[in-house]
């Protein structure tokens, strides 16, 4: 019997099994581990990938709201819960999307999306649940995939000033034009700002108009010939009446004694004899008097001081003006407003002006109609040639320099802010963006001819080839080459026009119709063409 159990004992037969069965436990447990590690990492990174992108497709439009609510009033009217409502409505439609455009099926039920907070920082966390598929049998039923992310909501105030130059052809044919610049002009400020997605007080942007009507060098030729007329005409006025006062009834004035003084000056020498006065045409006839008139009657004086005392006892006409001071002629080739009309005055230059700011806006959108109603449309024979002489003008206008001390005063940047453009490189200190934004906007039915004649009877400066006009164009010093823009209103060929719509940044707006009806509507394009995020000036 010991034998028996002695030999059992030493017998190892079957233990392979045992051992397998052991050992087969752990082996299968890692390889279901494996199975499902890996699912459970493609899934959080396909999570990870589509939150990522999702986030950043709702931050924008949360941007976006922060700065077209700044931007309606200057103010950020919307409380964090209405934040986190458009993130959320944006966030997961996006991120679903993303997610299944993966290939995954996503359950609703199986994620959850939490905003930790909404103030300029946004912090958000996305839980999603893996179903394991061999682990469940070890008691391991799901793993869960976290992501949280953080996004800056912060964004820096971008402030614009547009200066539009506005060239009108104001020959016979565009009388039409005329009177639509003119019936735009009392709510141009309004309309662009309207379509530009700008709220109508937001002093994030400043709008300033330039007007410059322009004919055909045959009447500024004519000018050059009337001024010189003009020039003798003031000469003359100034020399008889130059010195003249209102009198207020009670005496006469400087310029009624005047006339006085120079007939008595002038006066023959005159002498009395037996009552009647004769004069002295004789050399030894007596020299004893001259004469003045007035009011249909002769007056006799020895000398000056006589004339004087007399002269003192008259009463003053009060009422008497000289005729009307001679006005320059209107230059019919070239009809300028010298600068700029800023349609958007800041609060402090309205008080050093003892107004009201809107008063003052309101104001200048009067001087702009004003202006643009000055003019009818005459002359010209189709053939403007000035059109050249106003792009040169156009070109060296005083456009707005966004380091000036009124660029710092309207958009109220402090003293320790370095200002650059949009595109500039970002400095190291702190900054603000004030990015000029320069337009030409013509209007004619015409061609542009004779750039020579345009500078001699024009514009002095006018450059006489195609080639110079071009360097004058893409010239740094003259005008910001970033943003500028040129918007062409007329036939889409036209010679002339034909060499500049060439040039860089420079744009066919459409046909007249469409520039009398819809000019702020075009011009509004283009800019936004030219700068996308204009809309987003408020922040």
């Amino acid at each position: 019997m010991k034998g028996i159990v002695r030999k059992f004992l030493k017998d190892d037969g079957g233990n392979f099994a045992i051992i397998l069965g052991l050992a087969l436990t752990p082996v299968i447990m890692c390889a279901g581990v494996s199975v499902d590690y890996v699912g459970f990492k493609r899934v959080e990174n396909r999570m990870t990938l589509s939150a990522e992108s999702a986030l950043l497709a709702a931050s924008k439009e949360v941007k976006k709201m922060q700065e077209e609510d700044y931007a309606d009033n200057g103010r950020y009217d919307y409380s964090n819960e209405q934040y986190v409502a458009k993130l959320d409505e944006v966030f997961k439609p996006f991120f679903e999307a993303n997610y299944e455009a993966g290939g995954y099926d996503l359950d609703r039920e199986n994620y959850t999306l939490e905003y930790i907070e909404v103030d300029n920082v946004t912090k958000l966390a996305v839980a999603m649940d893996y179903d394991t598929a061999v682990m469940k049998a070890f008691g391991y039923d799901r793993l869960t995939a976290r992501k949280e992310m953080v996004v800056n909501l912060k964004v820096q105030p971008k402030n614009y000033i547009i200066d539009i130059v506005m060239c009108i052809d104001a020959t016979g044919s565009m009388q039409n034009t005329l009177d639509a610049v003119q019936a735009s002009a009392k709510t141009f400020n309004t309309d662009l700002r309207t379509e530009l997605g700008v709220g109508e007080f937001s002093q994030k942007l400043k709008i300033r108009v330039r007007p410059i009507f322009y004919r055909d060098w045959e009447e500024g030729r004519d000018y050059q010939n009337a001024y010189a007329g003009y020039e003798q005409d003031l000469q003359d006025w100034e020399n008889e009446w130059g010195d003249w006062e209102p009198g207020d009834g009670s005496g006469l004035s400087e310029s009624e004694k005047n006339q006085f003084r120079n007939e008595f000056n002038y006066s023959s020498w005159y002498y009395n004899k037996n009552g009647r006065w004769r004069k002295s045409n004789r050399n030894w006839k007596p020299k004893t008097h001259k004469r003045v008139r007035h009011e249909g009657t002769k007056y006799y004086f020895r000398d000056m001081a006589e004339l004087e005392a007399w002269m003192n006892t008259l009463e003053g006409s009060g009422s008497s003006e000289p005729p009307p001071r001679p006005e320059p002629p209107v230059n019919h080739g070239l009809n300028m407003y010298g600068d700029f009309i800023d349609l958007d005055p800041s609060e402090e230059e309205a008080a050093r002006a003892g107004e009201d700011r809107l008063s003052m806006r309101s104001d200048r959108n009067d001087l702009l109609e004003g202006f643009l109603g000055s003019t009818h449309a005459f002359g010209g024979h189709d053939w403007p040639e000035a059109a050249g002489a106003c792009l040169n003008e156009a070109v060296r206008s005083d456009w707005f320099d966004n380091q000036s001390a009124e660029a710092r005063e309207y958009f109220k940047i402090p003293d320790h802010h370095m200002i650059i453009q949009q595109g500039e490189p970002i400095p190291a200190q702190t900054y603000t963006l004030v990015t000029p934004v320069p337009v030409v906007v013509f209007w004619s039915d015409a061609t542009i001819n004779s750039l020579s004649l345009s500078r001699q009877y024009l514009s002095s400066t006018t450059p006489t080839s195609w080639a110079s006009f071009k360097n004058l164009w893409q010239d740094p010093s003259k005008m910001e080459q970033s943003h500028k823009l040129l918007v062409r209103f007329g036939p889409e060929s036209a010679s002339g026009f034909n060499t500049i719509m060439g040039w860089d940044r420079t744009y066919y707006g459409g046909s007249l119709t469409v520039g009398n009806q819809q000019a702020v509507k075009v011009i509004a394009e283009k800019i936004l063409d030219s700068i996308p995020d204009m809309l987003r000036v408020g922040s």
